[in-house]
Protein backbone atom coordinates (compact mmCIF):
# COMPACT_ATOMS: atom_id res chain seq x y z
CA UNK A 1 0.00 0.00 0.00
CA UNK A 2 1.64 3.14 -1.26
CA UNK A 3 0.89 6.92 -0.05
CA UNK A 4 0.69 8.77 -3.78
CA UNK A 5 3.48 11.67 -3.80
CA UNK A 6 0.24 14.17 -4.32
CA UNK A 7 -0.79 13.04 -0.85
CA UNK A 8 2.72 13.05 0.53
CA UNK A 9 3.50 16.45 -0.94
CA UNK A 10 0.19 17.34 0.83
CA UNK A 11 0.76 15.90 4.47
CA UNK A 12 4.25 17.82 4.25
CA UNK A 13 2.67 21.10 3.52
CA UNK A 14 0.17 20.41 6.73
CA UNK A 15 3.55 19.92 8.74
CA UNK A 16 3.16 21.26 11.94
CA UNK A 17 -0.59 21.04 12.00
CA UNK A 18 -0.60 17.08 11.99
CA UNK A 19 -2.84 17.28 15.27
CA UNK A 20 -5.81 18.55 13.01
CA UNK A 21 -5.32 15.48 10.27
CA UNK A 22 -7.58 12.39 10.49
CA UNK A 23 -6.82 9.46 8.57
CA UNK A 24 -10.05 7.28 7.56
CA UNK A 25 -9.59 3.46 6.28
CA UNK A 26 -13.23 3.60 4.92
CA UNK A 27 -15.20 0.64 3.28
CA UNK A 28 -13.69 -1.49 6.28
CA UNK A 29 -16.37 -4.16 6.03
CA UNK A 30 -15.57 -5.00 2.39
CA UNK A 31 -13.18 -7.24 3.52
CA UNK A 32 -12.49 -9.88 6.03
CA UNK A 33 -10.89 -9.15 9.13
CA UNK A 34 -7.22 -10.79 8.88
CA UNK A 35 -7.34 -8.88 5.51
CA UNK A 36 -8.51 -5.70 7.31
CA UNK A 37 -5.57 -6.01 9.48
CA UNK A 38 -2.80 -6.56 6.56
CA UNK A 39 -4.55 -3.33 5.24
CA UNK A 40 -4.00 -1.47 8.16
CA UNK A 41 -0.82 -2.60 8.90
CA UNK A 42 0.32 -1.33 5.76
CA UNK A 43 -1.30 1.88 5.78
CA UNK A 44 0.37 2.29 9.30
CA UNK A 45 3.65 1.56 7.93
CA UNK A 46 3.28 4.17 5.08
CA UNK A 47 2.07 6.80 6.62
CA UNK A 48 4.75 6.58 9.17
CA UNK A 49 7.88 7.17 6.57
CA UNK A 50 5.44 10.02 5.30
CA UNK A 51 4.32 11.90 8.57
CA UNK A 52 7.85 11.86 10.17
CA UNK A 53 6.63 11.76 13.45
CA UNK A 54 7.54 9.88 16.79
CA UNK A 55 4.29 9.38 17.54
CA UNK A 56 1.71 7.32 14.93
CA UNK A 57 -0.78 9.17 13.58
CA UNK A 58 -4.36 7.76 14.64
CA UNK A 59 -6.40 5.75 11.81
CA UNK A 60 -10.05 5.51 11.93
CA UNK A 61 -11.61 2.12 10.59
CA UNK A 62 -15.26 2.75 9.14
CA UNK A 63 -18.00 2.24 6.74
CA UNK A 64 -19.55 5.44 5.88
CA UNK A 65 -22.27 4.64 4.23
CA UNK A 66 -25.78 4.40 4.96
CA UNK A 67 -26.29 0.83 4.48
CA UNK A 68 -25.71 -1.94 7.02
CA UNK A 69 -21.89 -3.71 7.33
CA UNK A 70 -21.21 -6.22 4.85
CA UNK A 71 -19.09 -8.75 7.07
CA UNK A 72 -21.31 -8.87 11.04
CA UNK A 73 -17.94 -10.03 12.39
CA UNK A 74 -16.14 -6.23 12.06
CA UNK A 75 -19.91 -4.30 12.92
CA UNK A 76 -18.98 -4.10 16.45
CA UNK A 77 -15.48 -2.59 15.74
CA UNK A 78 -16.32 -0.71 13.13
CA UNK A 79 -19.18 1.16 14.47
CA UNK A 80 -16.98 1.95 17.30
CA UNK A 81 -14.44 3.01 15.48
CA UNK A 82 -16.71 5.54 13.91
CA UNK A 83 -18.34 6.82 17.31
CA UNK A 84 -14.50 7.64 18.07
CA UNK A 85 -13.96 9.64 15.06
CA UNK A 86 -17.47 11.45 15.50
CA UNK A 87 -16.09 12.25 19.27
CA UNK A 88 -12.81 13.52 18.16
CA UNK A 89 -14.45 16.20 15.21
CA UNK A 90 -16.65 17.57 17.97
Amino acid sequence: LDISDELSDVIKILKGNEDKIRVVLNKADAVEIQQLMRVYGALMWSLGKVFETPEVVRVYIGSFWEAPPRNPDTAPLLQAEMDDLLDDLR
